[in-house]
């Protein structure tokens, strides 16, 4: 992130289109192909990304921390 954002930066969740702190987001930082050397940040509330991710996927318990909906 470089700098560019504080704990209270305002973002825009990529799931739903409302706005979260910077603190309370999910971080993705999003590589568009193997090849590629530049990356795209996108935030997320973190009960949508645990909504879409599949199930199947092992997630890091901190995404389960605090998430009263």
């Amino acid at each position: 992130m470089d700098g560019q954002f504080n704990k209270n930066s305002e973002v825009i969740c990529c799931f739903c289109g409302e706005s979260l702190f910077v603190k309370d987001a999910v971080i993705l930082n999003v590589q568009p192909s193997i090849e590629s050397d530049e990356t795209q940040i996108f935030f997320s509330h973190k009960e949508h990304f645990t909504e879409k991710i599949d199930k199947s996927i092992p997630l890091h318990p901190d995404f389960f921390e605090d998430n009263d909906g």
